[in-house]
């Protein structure tokens, strides 16, 4: 049924049950989990410090130690799972992993990715199920 299974991730409790519910649906199904990170853009940081180039190599550093971390404390060895660390806005973010992933489900929380980017870019949930090439299951 499901073979490639996308499960974007941030530090919230809510993530965390979605790739708790997306792990489960990978061993029943035997589908390949790519979990995604998403390091977000914040409008007033971005302006304040000018081109964010310079600044994403050591963001991506914390952003894969937070992620190791993450699912470390969940029990699931780093190594055993398929990471991809992205920065910018959540939503065409995770569409865009998922088409190149060739996902046939993205598993994502209900809320997340911040009160801020929920304020100015709308329900990233929403967006994801209006976008997304494939089926979305939003864990609550």
């Amino acid at each position: 049924m499901y073979n490639k299974i996308v499960v974007p991730v941030d530090s919230s409790s809510l993530s965390r049950r979605a790739l708790t519910h997306a792990l489960e649906l990978a061993r029943n199904t035997g589908a390949k989990l790519t979990v995604l990170y998403v390091n977000q853009i914040i409008l007033l940081y971005h302006s304040a410090l000018g081109p964010e180039s310079q600044y994403i190599p050591f963001e991506k550093l914390d952003c894969e130690d937070i992620l190791n971390t993450m699912l470390a404390d969940m029990g699931i060895q780093p190594d055993s799972i398929s990471k991809r660390i992205a920065t910018g806005y959540p939503a065409p973010l995770i569409v865009t992993v998922a088409v190149e992933e060739r996902a046939n489900l993205i598993v994502m929380g209900s809320r997340g990715f911040g009160l801020l980017a929920g304020l100015l870019l709308g329900s990233v949930s929403q967006s994801v199920i209006t976008h997304a090439p494939c089926p979305v299951l939003i864990v609550k």
